[in-house]
């Protein structure tokens, strides 16, 4: 794993130091010698790995260490990245950036990130923060605990990850540096840049007061096209098979489809919904929304980190620290669907007479409109050749071949702003140190959405997904080109009986948000030394933090007049058209009336097409057939306005209407309380040097929620028009108080001085979402929208925190200061973990006696996982120059969860995968490191994994993702003798894509994230 650093003095000097037996050593003290320790005199990435060397060997747990020695030098520009090189760490991707780690397959969430000593907070509602946020050009280090010591803040069950930036008091002369790069994306075809400046002084003004100033300005390009099969489900019969698909016990005996009939009721009605459960078993699985989409990101992002120390005496040093993180996200987002969400979009055989008291059976798929493999899963199908009337003659609703094909564009603002405030000191008084911290962290997210979609009328679509990688490649009727926005107001289209399809006006959406957390934090330790044969040190410290999770999403739920139900104004706005020769208004409700002629022209004005590189590129084996560009509505508001009343898509409506504050969609406030004692052990066992901790931690948390019963429907009205209506609102205060005590237990036995062997046990928690833990339930039918579903969802306030014991040894062997080689086994029992999306009824969610049937979040007990690592990293100098130069490192993890107790919902059968748990992970490194030349070589890969126990929009079936490796390198031509080196570097050089599926025959999504390059110089005096 290549890295950046410098140091000057003798390589003997550091060999002898490995060859010693060190004193023990705290790790705020390792922390010191490490920064000042200039006993090597290499540079670069060899220097970095003896520097992550010492503080693994000088850590009180089990610990792996990352290290820039050098300013601006981090191995990569993302810590996600960096952290995946990590022996058991496994990332997280998104747009091919990193963004949270799972540690020893524990989800992000419950894994601690600190930056500082302080949490990352996240304003998206859960514990894990993002790592893109922070420019890693302001890291020094980043330590990955993966054992527990009682004096780490609790909350990482599968470890911690502490950040820590540079501070002025470790330079040692005056500092100004700076970095400039570009950086290309293949797919976007763009060129943006990358800006780095540092400067400080360890002498500013006066002797002892350090000044650092570190800022980072990036603008990044992201883009990812998706070919998907979404939402898969069971609607019909298309192989007409004897075999069923998913049996149901209580049909045991109707074998056939035919034999259904034979069901009966005691009414007619439930007769037909006996004989529909008896059908089902013949139903066959197909994706209901097949679709292509285009993800589109620019992201411009400041990081800027000032730190101020000062030596007030040689006993004791102060300091304060503001770090500053700006994101500013503009969004496209365009989704190319055609909709296959009920039977009529099929072409139909008759239906079957009716059977035993009245039952009505659903129609069959005609023979030869499909095909359907041995698994009964669709493979290939055609769509309906006509407009089918599902409503009335007097108030038509058409289906089949109408509104089938549509397009949505979502425009949108995504603003991340998270600022860190520190201050504290260290004081040394001869046998005891203290250190004291107060910290106040903030991040919120403020976003705006807007869409457009509309849709038109097609016959007979084929739609083939008998391709190696099971995607849908759409073939339209000669005369509709998807890539050509008119045809979507073509009014001359017909289908094959000769009638003319109809046309469908546009609908309009603003989806504004905003959320906050915040965190304030004061946090004494203090290490007392003493004479004692066994035990070195007494260690107790005590922490309060103080968590705000808030967060508002449209509002509208304050009841202003209950005599008339008059409920607050929402900032969300949903618009719908119709379009009709001669209107007899312009706007009924939320629907407006446009003419044909109207429409063409507004088609003309915003339509557009998508630009960058043609759509799928680099997208390996993708089938021939896809198209390379599609047409889209843009959302331009100048034209918009013309028609529509845009006044109400107002982001000052999400905190107040109506001369009243919005009631927010969730308030979570959180306490926590913590103090510990620690023995720190030094001693001999047969000759041997033995040395760890022991110690208890107590912790106790309050949470006190608010959350509101919301029930929505956007409907059409008697007239034809639309109008979204609260039917009921009402809210709730919950409040949960649990205590832990929390042991580990820790041993470093140095068998020889290069040997060591150390074990670990402890009990850990995590605490829970804090957006599953809101009293909320929430249902919005918005039965405007073709494809969407009435779905009750709920947090819940009374879910167990994630509880775990975990056991760990380890053995390393460090022969000379260049050469580590590691082996260990570790094993986790999570006694309670949390589920999410489960589906429930009889739920007392407000315990008032009231009941509902809701899909949340719930405790799980009892999972089980281990694993063993391997690791090692040496350099080759023992080669004849100039091969000496060159150097490896590279780790293993085999991981598994013995024990899960998850049940797949779509089939009942046991889930034997944990969720974010790939069997295997392994990183290799090849660098090379001297004199003008630094460069390196990295590949990184995980096997599959399971990435979400229960997808309601799939089946409720689980859904994986296929394995991935990502090729990395960079080549750094240093001429110190001029002060600057000059840098390329690419990333996903072998253009790894990713996959998420249910099984082989039912993949969900393809999308590719694209390739990217650097090209930089940094200077430095």
């Amino acid at each position: 794993m290549p890295f950046s650093a410098s140091a000057q003095t003798t390589e003997s000097a550091n060999q002898e130091k490995v060859q010693d037996s060190p004193k023990p050593v705290d790790r705020k003290t390792a922390e010191e010698i490490i920064t000042t320790a200039n006993d090597i005199v290499v540079v670069g990435t060899r220097a970095s790995l003896q520097s992550a060397t010492t503080r693994k060997r000088e850590a009180n747990t089990i610990v792996d260490s990352i290290v820039a020695d050098d300013i601006a030098s981090f191995p990569d520009k993302n810590i996600g990245d960096s952290l995946a090189r990590i022996t058991g760490v496994q990332l997280s991707r998104d747009f091919g950036e990193g963004t949270a780690v799972s540690i020893r397959g524990v989800e992000p969430d419950l894994n601690r990130v600190e930056i500082n000593g302080v949490s990352q907070v996240s304003a998206t509602g859960g514990r894990a923060g993002d790592f893109r946020e922070l420019a890693t050009e302001l890291v020094k280090s980043i330590d990955v605990y993966k054992g527990y010591a009682v004096d780490l803040t609790e909350g990482g069950i599968g470890g911690t990850v502490r950040v820590e930036t540079r501070k002025p008091l470790d330079l040692k002369d005056p500092l100004l540096t700076g970095v400039v790069s570009y950086q290309n994306l293949d797919t976007a075809e763009t060129w943006k840049p990358r800006v780095t400046f540092v400067a400080g002084t360890p002498k500013f003004l006066i002797d002892g007061l350090g000044v650092l100033v570190n800022v980072t300005y990036s603008d990044v390009d992201t883009r990812q096209d998706y070919i998907s099969n979404t939402n898969w489900s069971r609607l019909a019969d298309f192989d007409h098979s004897t075999e069923k698909t998913v049996a149901n016990p209580l049909y045991a005996n109707y074998n056939t489809y035919e034999s259904c009939a034979g069901v009966g009721g005691a009414t007619t009605a439930t007769a037909t919904a006996n004989r529909l459960a008896c059908e089902t078993q013949f139903f066959d699985w197909a994706p209901t929304v097949p679709r292509y989409r285009s993800w589109v990101r620019n992201d411009k992002r400041l990081s800027a980190d000032l730190a101020l120390q000062y030596q007030v005496a040689p006993n004791f040093r102060a300091y304060g620290q503001v770090q500053i993180n700006k994101r500013n996200q503009n969004l496209q987002d365009t989704n190319y669907s055609i909709d296959l969400t009920r039977i009529e979009r099929f072409n139909l055989d008759p239906a079957l007479a009716a059977g035993a008291n009245g039952g009505t059976s659903r129609p069959q798929v005609q023979l030869g409109t499909s095909t359907v493999n041995e698994n009964h899963v669709v493979t290939s199908l055609q769509t309906a050749l006509n407009a089918v009337n599902i409503g009335s003659v007097a108030v038509p609703n058409w289906n089949g071949a109408a509104n089938i094909v549509g397009v949505q564009r979502r425009d949108f603002s995504y603003d991340q702003d998270s600022k860190y405030f520190t201050g504290g000191f260290r004081w040394d008084l001869d046998r005891l140190h203290i250190d004291f911290m107060g910290s106040h962290a903030k991040a919120t997210t403020v976003s705006e959405s807007n869409l457009i979609s509309i849709g038109t009328s097609v016959s007979g679509i084929t739609i083939d997904r008998d391709n190696a990688q099971g995607i849908p490649v759409f073939s339209f009727p000669s005369e509709f080109d998807p890539a050509d926005p008119a045809v979507y107001s073509d009014f001359t289209r017909t289908g094959a009986n000769g009638q003319v399809l109809p046309v469908y006006g546009p609908a309009l959406q603003y989806r504004p948000s905003q959320a906050s957390n915040t965190e304030d934090q004061l946090k004494f330790d203090a290490d007392w030394e003493i004479d004692h044969p066994i035990v070195s040190k007494i260690e107790f410290g005590a922490q309060a933090r103080r968590q705000n999770y808030v967060s508002y999403n449209g509002g509208g739920t304050r009841l202003l007049d209950p005599a008339t139900l008059t409920y607050q104004q929402s900032a969300n706005v949903s618009f719908t058209s119709q379009i009709q020769n001669n209107p007899a208004q312009v706007r009924d409700g939320n629907t407006w009336y446009i003419t044909p002629t109207q429409y063409q022209a507004l088609i003309s004005s915003i339509g557009g097409t998508l630009g960058g590189a043609p759509l799928f590129t680099g997208l390996k084996n993708a089938p021939a057939g896809i198209p390379s560009n599609i047409a889209f509505p843009n959302f331009d508001a100048d034209v918009l306005s013309q028609i529509y009343d845009l006044s109400g898509f107002d982001q000052d409506l999400v905190l107040q209407a109506d001369g009243q504050p919005q009631i927010p969609a969730y308030l979570i406030k959180e306490k926590v309380y913590a103090g510990y004692i620690m023995a720190d052990i030094d001693t001999e066992v047969l000759g041997m040097r033995l040395t760890g901790n022991a110690g208890l931690r107590w912790t106790q948390t309050k949470d006190e929620g608010v959350g509101t019963n919301i029930s929505r429907v956007t409907r059409t009205t008697a007239t034809g028009g639309t109008e979204t209506v609260v039917l009921a609102a009402q809210e709730a205060r919950i409040s949960n108080t649990y205590t832990d005590f929390l042991p580990a237990f820790n041993a470093n036995l140095a068998i020889t001085p290069e040997l060591s062997l150390r074990a670990n046990y402890a009990k850990n928690l995590a605490r829970p979402r804090p957006t599953d833990l809101v009293p909320n339930i929430n249902c919005l039918d918005d039965q405007t929208l073709t494809g969407s579903e009435d779905v009750c969802t709920a947090g819940n306030p009374d879910l167990k925190p994630y509880r775990a014991d975990q056991w760990e040894v380890n053995l390393a062997w460090y022969p000379n200061a260049d050469t580590t080689i590691s082996l260990g086994y570790y094993k986790k029992y999570e006694a309670s973990f949390v589920i999410p999306n489960v589906t429930r009824s009889g739920v007392d969610l407000f315990h008032d006696g009231i009941t509902y049937t809701v899909r949340q979040s719930v405790n799980g007990y009892g999972a089980l996982l281990d694993g063993i690592e391997a690791s090692g990293q040496t350099v080759f100098t023992f080669l004849p120059q100039p091969f000496d130069g060159f150097g490896v490192t590279g780790n293993i993890t085999y991981a598994r969860a013995i024990r899960t107790n998850l049940t797949n919902s779509a089939t009942g059968g046991e889930l034997k995968e944990y969720p974010g748990l790939s069997k295997f992970t392994y990183n290799a490194s090849v660098f090379y490191d001297k004199g003008f030349l630094n460069a390196r070589l990295s590949y990184n890969y995980r096997s599959k994994w399971l990435s979400t126990v229960l997808d309601a929009a799939n089946g409720n079936n689980p859904l994986y993702r296929k394995a991935e490796g990502y090729l990395d390198g960079k080549i750094t031509l240093r001429f110190p003798k001029y002060h600057f080196n000059v840098f390329v570097e690419m990333q996903n050089i072998n253009r790894e894509y990713s996959k998420v599926y249910i099984n082989k025959d039912m993949p969900v999504d393809l999308y590719y994230p694209g390739r990217r390059m650097f090209i930089g110089l940094q200077a430095k005096l």
